[in-house]
């Protein structure tokens, strides 16, 4: 299996975290940002894909794109999905509450107005957060799963992923949710998922330089080596 993206966190995180989970082999390619204007970047990606967007993944002979078809076949291949219709559903449901998370950092951190609009989402996402606490504690399957008892899925590691991108944009406010805190950093100790998000092959950067946040090393979350 192979990932084609930019060299950030961004959308293809979720699909590397699971792949890392279970210790999958896969290929990475990045491509640089200098080089998506031409032939070797969108204009290759226009010849596979309907709109010639990344990330794309490669299994085979098959390709496809969209970051959320890629990690739902990433998950159903990796046996991270459910096992009923409930179960799916369930998974889905917390895994799009978890990309409504990101759109909204992606929001901000894309807002020329970065540094006006900041605080205002700080408000908004700890009502959301205190919403989701609620929610977790009523529907859990235990204290480090969302869905499945002792075993991540989808779900797990992409509500991990936009609670820990939250970190830095917004110090301070995940430790007033100290049940998701926990389901978080449970995750992110996980075998292989540990050595990965301390290691320097995960990406340094949640998204590209141009954003207005997120583009730095500083404004991204690292996990320290111990």
């Amino acid at each position: 299996m192979k990932l084609i993206y930019f060299p950030v966190r961004g959308r293809m995180e979720p699909a590397r975290l699971m792949l890392e989970l279970v210790g999958a082999r896969y290929e990475l390619e990045t491509i640089p940002f200098e080089l998506w204007s031409g032939p070797e970047g969108k204009e290759r990606m226009l010849r596979c894909t309907p709109f010639g967007q990344l990330p794309v993944l490669q299994d085979g002979e098959f390709v496809l794109s969209q970051s959320q078809a890629i990690n739902r076949y990433v998950a159903r291949k990796l046996n991270l999905s459910g096992d009923t219709l409930e179960e799916s559903a369930r998974i889905d449901e917390i895994t799009e509450t978890g990309n409504e998370i990101l759109h909204d950092i992606g929001l901000v951190c894309w807002n020329p107005l970065f540094h006006e609009v900041r605080a205002e989402h700080r408000v908004l996402t700890s009502r959301k957060l205190e919403l989701l606490e609620e929610h977790f504690l009523r529907t859990s399957a235990d204290a480090e799963h969302w869905v499945l008892p002792g075993r991540y899925t989808l779900a797990d590691a992409t509500m991990a992923f936009a609670l820990e991108s939250i970190w830095p944009l917004q110090p301070g406010l995940l430790e007033d949710f100290p049940k998701l805190r926990h389901a978080m950093t449970a995750f992110f100790a996980a075998d292989g998922v540990r050595s990965y998000v301390r290691s320097d092959r995960r990406f340094r950067t949640w998204t590209t330089p141009s954003a207005a946040f997120g583009g730095k090393p500083e404004e991204t979350h690292h996990w320290a080596a111990d």
